[in-house]
C-alpha cells in the first residue's frame, strides 16, 4: 500500500504546522512577581528567569538571567553583584555591567513595573 500526499494535503499540513510554531513563539509568559519586601536594598534576588534588584532603596531594576557570554542561568547573587557559575563573569546590580569577565556584553534588561507592594517582570 503506497501513499500518496497531494500538493494541496501537503500545503495545508505546512500552514498548519507553520500557524502552531508562529503560534508558539508568540505567546507571552506570565510575568514573574514577588513582594518588594522580599527585595533586598542593595542586593538583588532570583525570581524564574530573572534577577530583580533594589540598587538603593526603591529604585528596582530587572534582568535576564541568561549570561550574555555563554548563555548560561546567573543563579548566584553575592550582594550587589551577580554571579555566572559558568566562567566566574560577575554583574553590577545596578546597570548590569560587566565587572569582571569573561563576558563583555551586559546583562540584558528587563521590563519591571511595581503593583502596589508587588513587583512584576517580563521580558
Amino acid at each position: 500500500m503506497t501513499h500518496t500526499c497531494s500538493r494541496r494535503l501537503f500545503l495545508l499540513g505546512s500552514a498548519t504546522t507553520f500557524a502552531g510554531a508562529f503560534l508558539a513563539a508568540c505567546g507571552s509568559k506570565e510575568p514573574e512577581e514577588v513582594p518588594a519586601a522580599d527585595v533586598p536594598v542593595g542586593s538583588a534576588v532570583i525570581v524564574g528567569d530573572f534577577i530583580i534588584a533594589q540598587p538603593t532603596a526603591g529604585e528596582y531594576k530587572a534582568y535576564s538571567t541568561l549570561c550574555p557570554h555563554a548563555n548560561q542561568h546567573i543563579d548566584e547573587v553575592q550582594g550587589d553583584k551577580v554571579r555566572c557559575p559558568g566562567h566566574g563573569s560577575m554583574f553590577s546590580i545596578s546597570d548590569g555591567a560587566v565587572l569582571n569577565g569573561p563576558a563583555r556584553d551586559p546583562l540584558t534588561e528587563a521590563q519591571i513595573s511595581e503593583n502596589g507592594d508587588t513587583l512584576a517582570v517580563t521580558d
